[in-house]
């Protein structure tokens, strides 16, 4: 447990200690006194960090004290586990931990200690445009220990530099009554019992302003700040795990972070960042992010939170919205109105599946609006190709306007035969559901359309020496099922295994008024199942607009399935020895074995929010 602590607590002590230096040139604060300087003689106790941060900070962030991350079920679970002490064992950490132990003999504390004394009250993150600078504010144990501590670590680091025959490493100067010090690219101040540190020495005199001259504008009241209070909601848990930890009467969800950002303000300062722009770059990332950048470029700010309980971390992103944001171009990716809904989920084992909402026909349409010059003139070279394989019908609106939006993706782990040649390289199967709005109409285009696209692959493959598709139809259950598989050449032995093109059967079924687009013939005939129709199950919220459940333990397996692929790549690509490479691979599956599931769900009701939850492997007692 001791160990374990010592790890985490190593991190984020780096990353305070990242702040000295990593981030900038800094200013140290100036000598010469001002003429109003005085000693600070009211409570600091009961002052609020806000009400010391000058109001032109653009991100806050209040973080839990070290003590309340460590001193939880999950951290107790995940210390005992073997995938953690293998990795704690590992010799990358081991380097790490010889660095410690030494810096802990000569202060005379314990890392995992001193990290819980240095922000037993909280602590503060927070960035400002004025100075580009960062700053954190801790509440410490309390100004005695404060002192004591800083007295210790200034002459660890004086002694150390000595001894290598280094300059004094260290600058003193006062600031209205604050004495305050440089090392590296790094100013830190005590003031009672917090400790300041930033980056910017501008930045550090603006918060002593405030500590001393309360009247002065501050972050507090920042309207933004009060927006984005308003703007926050609680992160989703709608996992089994939580479930069964809140029934067995585990430690309460607990809050660990509260974040604010000045959107604002960043975009009034990135000016033309492509994250920003009215139109894409990528085809891609529009169809996945769509209506998300269409928030990040109007809302005035975003809140977000990350909490912990007994069974995993549940994260959540929330900012006001309007729905004129989205009525020009990006109807298609929320709906009329904002009305578009995630389907009901397929009730399915599965690596994982994706419940969204997208107008493709709308998109395809509007794409002048959504895309630049150059992503336009690649749709429209698709479009022409699409128009001939569909026999002259338009692919925006006779093809993609035939299907409703409501979409649905599948990916499951394909199962290959021990006693049988698989591929070399396995894949997973995935899978469209959609529901077809003229059904009896499409399906004969859709069939006549699958066809001539295998027709396609053969010809394509044919030219460069590659195996060929035979086509087959059948039916599960009264529903057709169209399917095309790649013949072996008898005349092949296959000592390696078979080429990737055997991951796939392409395969086009139709169930009712809902047609199913395949990369494998197994998925498809279990989708056809009757049980495996869209029907309404406990899903998160009914309100959801995006639904994606991952399975990790279904991901690690599919990786161990492919590990010999995956070292052998990771040689060539980072040139590591046969060993170093497993290590690396056995690292990564063994934090996937950590993993039981993780959800994302978005929904553009009243706030646009995004949930992420990650539940770990944990048994109910």
């Amino acid at each position: 447990m001791v160990l374990y602590r010592r790890c985490l607590l190593f991190r984020f002590g780096v990353c305070c200690f990242g702040l000295w230096y990593l981030l900038g040139t800094s200013r140290v604060m100036s000598q010469d006194v001002s003429p109003q300087s005085a000693k600070v003689t009211h409570n600091l106790e009961s002052f609020n960090p806000r009400d010391w941060l000058p109001d032109s900070i653009v991100l806050f962030a209040q973080i839990a004290p070290v003590s309340e991350w460590m001193d939880r079920p999950l951290r107790e679970w995940l210390v005992e586990t073997d995938a953690f002490k293998k990795i704690w064992r590992s010799p990358e950490v081991m380097k790490a931990r010889g660095g410690i132990t030494v810096a802990e003999f000569a202060i005379g504390y314990k890392l995992d200690r001193l990290l819980r004394d240095l922000t037993e009250g909280g602590f503060y993150v927070a960035i400002d445009r004025e100075t580009n600078g960062v700053v954190l504010l801790t509440k410490t144990k309390g100004e005695e220990w404060l002192s004591k501590y800083l007295e210790k670590a200034l002459d660890y680091v004086r002694k150390d530099a000595k001894s290598k025959n280094q300059p004094e490493p260290i600058k003193s100067a006062e600031y209205r009554g604050i004495e305050g010090y440089k090392f590296q690219n790094g100013i830190f101040a005590p003031m009672g019992p917090w400790l300041l540190i930033t980056n910017q020495g501008e930045l550090a005199k603006a918060v002593i302003d405030r500590m001393i001259e309360p009247s002065l504008p501050s972050l507090g009241q920042a309207p933004w700040i009060v927006y984005a209070d308003a703007a926050r909601v609680e992160a989703a848990s709608f996992s089994e795990a939580a479930s069964a930890s809140s029934d067995r009467g585990d430690s309460a969800t607990k809050r660990l972070v509260n974040l604010e950002v000045d959107l604002t303000t960043i975009r009034s300062v990135m000016g033309q960042n492509d994250l920003f722009s009215p139109q894409a770059k990528d085809f891609g990332a529009e169809l996945i992010l769509g209506g998300v950048l269409s928030v990040l470029r109007n809302a005035p700010v975003v809140a977000g939170s990350i909490d912990m309980d007994a069974a995993g971390i549940s994260i959540a992103l929330s900012a006001p919205l309007d729905e004129k944001w989205f009525e020009d171009s990006r109807e298609y990716y929320v709906g009329p109105a904002v009305s578009g809904r995630a389907p009901a989920a397929l009730k399915m084992d599965s690596i994982a599946t994706l419940g969204t909402y997208r107008n493709l026909s709308e998109m395809w349409l509007r794409a002048g609006d959504l895309f630049n010059q150059n992503v336009n003139d690649q749709l429209a070279q698709a479009d022409n190709t699409l128009t001939t394989l569909f026999s002259g019908k338009d692919f925006g609106t006779d093809i993609l306007g035939a299907i409703d939006p409501e979409l649905q993706l599948i990916a499951k782990q394909q199962v290959f035969s021990n006693d049988e040649l698989h591929p070399t390289v396995q894949l997973p199967a995935f899978a469209l559901v959609a529901k077809l709005k003229k059904p009896d109409t499409m399906q004969r285009e859709l069939k006549r359309t699958f066809q001539s696209f295998v027709g396609f692959l053969n010809i394509v493959g044919a030219q460069e020496a590659q195996p060929q598709l035979d086509l087959s139809m059948d039916q599960v259950g009264g529903n057709p099922i169209f399917f095309a598989e790649y013949i072996r050449d008898a005349d092949r032995p296959y000592e390696n295994g078979l080429p990737i093109q055997f991951n796939f059967s392409p395969t086009l079924a139709f169930m009712g008024d809902h047609v199913i687009l395949a990369s494998s013939v197994p998925l498809a005939r279990e989708l056809l199942d009757a049980t495996f129709l869209p029907t309404a199950t406990d899903g998160p919220s009914k309100d959801a607009h995006t639904l994606l459940r991952i399975d990790g333990q279904a991901v690690k397996a599919i990786l161990e399935s492919n590990a010999n692929a995956m070292i052998t790549q990771n040689m060539l690509e980072k040139g590591h020895s046969r060993a170093e490479a497993k290590r690396e691979i056995e690292t990564l599956l063994g934090v996937l074995s950590l993993l039981k599931s993780g959800n994302v769900e978005m929904s553009f009701q009243n706030k646009a929010t995004i949930s992420l939850r990650v539940d770990a492997m944990i048994e109910s007692k």
